[in-house]
């Protein structure tokens, strides 16, 4: 299974599923142009840096 995220406008919202597939080993795909910067700058500061680190 994969997930394709069009378009996120939530952040949060983006950063739970991020989260929720990193713990399930499930691939996530971000379709932009998101609603937020979708960098590894912005993800880090989100506290989302391990999914970067993992994948």
């Amino acid at each position: 299974m994969q997930i394709a995220l069009f378009q996120p406008d939530i952040p949060q919202n983006t950063g739970t599923i991020l989260r929720l597939c990193a713990c399930l080993g499930v691939a996530v795909h971000i379709i932009e142009p998101a609603g937020f910067e979708t960098s590894d700058r912005h993800f880090r500061r989100a506290g989302m840096d391990y999914l970067i680190m993992s994948g």
